[in-house]
């Protein structure tokens, strides 16, 4: 009987601790502000990147409406994107380009594009902003899929509502180096006749990986083990095949068998990537997935003197989509 108390009152501490907020007056010094950029490099593609500036917390607000500004300090958060820095392009050491502003939608794009096994590095000045450093190796291995499959399931759930989600199974081989990192990267549009939308991993469910531990991370009652980045690395699959089969959610309650009116197309890709891409990747899908209960997560940058990574990328099609229902 004790130890049913000791649990009841443990339950109730916990969950009334999980719906309290707390408001900590900071008085410590803050992070110099830095430069904010996050681009993969591939090559023989274009090399474009949009960049931000990064500020204290609550400077900016993300509703475009202006309904949860808190004072009338906040900022758009379109305000922190930069149009005017210089950005530099070197490749294997040799100043390539040079761009003094944005020229395509706020996205700084690069007219020389980059070869594989070659070396990028990218230099960003701005103001008295620390200049942020980038670096790429292309020379990266192409993934190796012994085998893909795409499926479209048509289920019902519990309120009698018919729902549909596209099943993807993949097998990588890897080929056994100490470290290889990849992205699992579905290129999907759902087209209801009405809008084009995405399906992304975010509105995703692993339905089963022949070793655990590699696309999802085991997590506690509190956070959630969302893979949003699709990122993953050989730590537990080194030299062998592995295995994965996920859901990409539909949310769409208005078709029938009957009447075929949806579309989804496009297509998977795998793609090798670089560590620093990764670790950022990783850390910050960390971030989201956590909760006030876990310890803070600490996102690793993969750039100097600023957040975000610059990082290589190779990527492989491995299957083309094209389901009409």
């Amino acid at each position: 009987m004790r130890t049913i108390k000791y649990i009841l009152v443990t339950l109730i501490v916990m969950f009334s601790l999980y719906g309290c907020e707390y408001e900590i007056d900071y008085k410590g010094e803050l992070p110099k502000d830095k430069l904010v950029v996050a681009s993969f490099i591939e090559a023989d593609s274009v090399i474009s990147f949009a960049l931000c500036k990064s500020a204290k917390p609550g400077t900016y607000s993300n509703d475009n409406w202006g309904l949860d500004k808190l004072n009338n300090n906040q900022k758009n958060v379109l305000e922190s994107l930069v149009v005017d820095a210089k950005a530099e392009l070197y490749i294997d050491g040799i100043l390539k380009q040079t761009l003094n502003q944005a020229t395509d939608f706020n996205y700084y794009t690069f007219s020389t594009i980059p070869r594989d096994n070659q070396k990028v590095e990218i230099k960003i000045s701005y103001k008295d902003y620390d200049q942020a450093i980038g670096k790429a190796n292309l020379n990266l291995p192409i993934p190796q899929i012994d085998s893909s499959n795409v499926i479209l399931q048509r289920g019902t759930d519990q309120y009698g509502n018919t729902y549909y989600r596209l099943v993807v199974y993949l097998e990588i081989r890897d080929n056994g180096n100490k470290e290889n990192y990849y992205q699992i990267e579905p290129n999907i549009n759902y087209d209801d006749n009405y809008y084009v939308s995405k399906l992304t991993l975010s509105n995703s469910e692993l339905l089963w990986e022949n070793i655990q531990g590699v696309f999802q991370e085991n997590s506690s009652t509190f956070e959630s083990n969302i893979n949003r980045f699709g990122v993953i690395s050989n730590k537990k699959f080194k030299g062998e095949v592995y295995k994965v089969k996920f859901a990409l959610e539909i949310y769409d309650n208005t078709y029938s068998v009957e009447k075929a009116n949806g579309r989804i197309y496009g297509d998977i890709r795998v793609s090798s990537i670089e560590k620093q891409a990764y670790n950022y990747l990783f850390t910050l899908n960390r971030y989201y997935n956590s909760s006030y209960m876990n310890e803070p997560v600490i996102i690793l940058d993969g750039i100097e003197n600023a957040y975000g990574f610059i990082g290589g990328k190779k990527t492989k099609k491995v299957k083309n989509v094209n389901l009409v229902f």
